[in-house]
């Protein structure tokens, strides 16, 4: 693509919560793997689409908050969302190589969720499991959820601004949340506008925890905040090389 596209990005960015503007490309020397073709195997089934004719690039797991809003003066109103943030930790590069990755896929969320007030064991927890490694940042700029992959050391970080294709209710058996509020829905994400960089384009939000709005307005503030968890498996062209380092 032609890289107009920070240009583009930033100016887009009226971003929500403690995210005040696109992230600024932060580099570690850590490296992701760069063939997950094992792990695409054991990507959880649901009724979204498949993935076909494309490449997993990355599986991160995503820690953070969707955002709500709710007028005044409207209890039976139904809550409007301003979308969301969270950190993005990679995952795919230990489970690629994990004999027990089909069972551990399942928990990863809903631990992570159950830790995350707790920042020290939260960090604890990702160190024992291998997913400590931060690679970037979910966001909205707008309307449009973005995935920004920061923090790796490529030029141009891969980076997608995707649209909603489809959705799916999360399985009945998912994590409901650290306050029962239920499972935020399973997405097919999809950049169809060509604002993105890095080999990246397509993004499956499963494995989901927590996260979902109350049915109405009633008790709730003006704007208020939801922990969730959730599993970003990101896709793109196979004809597209990874953008890390080498």
């Amino acid at each position: 693509m032609r890289f107009t596209l920070s240009a583009t990005v930033s100016a887009l960015a009226l971003l929500t919560g403690s995210v005040n503007a696109l992230p600024a490309k932060q580099t570690q020397t850590y490296t992701p793997a760069s063939n997950l073709d094992k792990l695409a195997k054991l990507m959880p089934k649901s009724a979204l689409p498949a993935p076909d004719g494309l490449q997993l690039k990355y599986v991160v797991l995503g820690i953070g908050t969707q955002n709500y809003t709710c007028a005044t003066g409207d209890e039976d109103a139904a809550p409007g969302t301003t979308g969301a943030t969270a950190n993005l930790y990679d995952i795919g590069t230990h489970l690629n190589n994990d004999p027990f990755a089909k069972w551990t896929i399942p928990s990863i969320s809903p631990l992570a969720l159950s830790l995350s007030s707790q920042p020290t064991r939260f960090t604890q927890n990702l160190q024992s499991l291998g997913f400590e490694h931060l690679l970037g940042h979910h966001f909205f700029s707008g309307a449009s959820p973005v995935f920004a992959l920061d923090h790796l050391s490529a030029s141009p970080y891969p980076l997608t601004v995707v649209g909603k294709l489809n959705e799916t209710d999360a399985p009945t058996s998912s994590c409901p949340g650290t306050n029962a509020e239920g499972a935020i829905k399973w997405l097919l994400l999809k950049d169809t506008k060509s604002l993105s960089q890095g080999g990246i384009d397509t993004v499956y939000r499963i494995e989901t925890a927590g996260g979902n709005k109350p049915t109405t307005c009633k008790g709730q503030k003006a704007a208020f905040e939801v922990e969730y968890s959730a599993q970003y498996w990101i896709f793109g062209p196979k004809s597209v090389s990874y953008n890390v380092p080498s």
